[in-house]
């Protein structure tokens, strides 16, 4: 039971993983919705998915007879509200440097979808140039993942050297991405993700988190 557990998690990782690296809509990681502060959270209290995170499906979007275009656009005002009711929240609440800090370390968990982000883009004043070079790497970034997720099946140590490629490959991406800028817009990039931060991995809905569940005894 827990290994077949342990593959079903591997599965819904392999999926994020691999969405993450279309990265084609709005907002979060891997074109899902709620790139808000969270860095792209697409899930509720509990590990449950939230309504945001549904539509940027693409099974969804079929469902709902929604054109992409349609859907982008639906989700780009709904991070774009997201964040500025959080930073409402916030400003009421902490510090200006601490809501700064925050903004920070969005922009850097984005990684490369950050420089699809329309707004980020506009920040940015990348020019239709620059943007057109961006979804080529986008491009490129998917049809590499699609290779790497064949043949792949159950195999959970195939599943886990995946994952750990498409970090690479994200990696990489923003290092492209960057050297698509010219030098002012690099300073800019650099004040907008300021001193690097490493995030641990906390899922929601995780033992002691709300609603998650503890671990049992006998595990």
């Amino acid at each position: 039971m827990k290994k077949f557990a342990a593959l079903a998690f591997a599965g819904l990782l392999t999926g994020i993983c691999a969405d993450q690296v279309a990265a084609q809509g709005p907002g979060g990681r891997g074109g899902q919705p709620g790139g808000g502060f969270g860095g792209g959270m697409m899930m509720g209290r509990g590990g449950s998915p939230n309504a945001a995170a549904l539509l940027g499906n693409k099974s969804v979007q079929e469902e709902l007879k929604l054109s992409e275009d349609d859907a982008k656009e639906i989700l780009q005002k709904y991070n774009d509200e997201t964040n500025n009711l959080l930073t409402k929240i916030l400003g009421e609440k902490a510090k200006p440097e601490q809501v700064a800090r925050l903004k920070q370390i969005r922009h850097q968990q984005l990684g490369f979808a950050a420089f699809q982000d329309a707004a980020i883009q506009k920040t940015l004043k990348m020019d239709d140039g620059q943007i057109k070079e961006v979804k080529e790497i986008a491009e490129d970034m998917r049809k590499e993942a699609e290779e790497l997720r064949k043949d792949i099946g159950m195999d959970f140590t195939k599943m886990r050297e995946m994952m750990t490629k498409i970090q690479t490959m994200q990696k990489e991406a923003v290092g492209k991405a960057v050297s698509v800028l010219k030098d002012d817009q690099k300073k800019v990039w650099e004040e907008m993700t300021g001193k690097p931060f490493t995030m641990r991995n906390e899922f929601p809905g995780g033992p002691g988190a709300p609603g998650g569940n503890r671990p049992r005894r006998d595990q």
